[in-house]
């Protein structure tokens, strides 16, 4: 990530997403995030991709978290 993106994100604006916008955003993020190859350094990755699978099941009913989306070893 460069580093206007990281400071732009490290501000702590509130970024928000429509229904809409993650219905088509989370098939992505599924195959992108959960396609890694499982290692101990993607735990923040991993615990940040359970919990928008997570969120994204309870608020819009798309698959949840499973042991098959994990990214990490841990």
């Amino acid at each position: 990530m460069d580093s206007e993106t990281t400071r732009a994100v490290q501000e702590g604006d509130l970024f928000v997403l429509t229904g809409e916008e993650m219905r088509l955003l989370l098939p992505w993020l599924r195959e992108t995030l959960t396609g890694q190859e499982k290692k101990d350094e993607n735990s923040d990755l991993c615990q940040l991709t359970s919990r928008i699978l997570r969120l994204s099941n309870r608020l819009y009913g798309t698959p949840s978290e499973s042991k098959e989306t994990c990214v990490c070893r841990g």
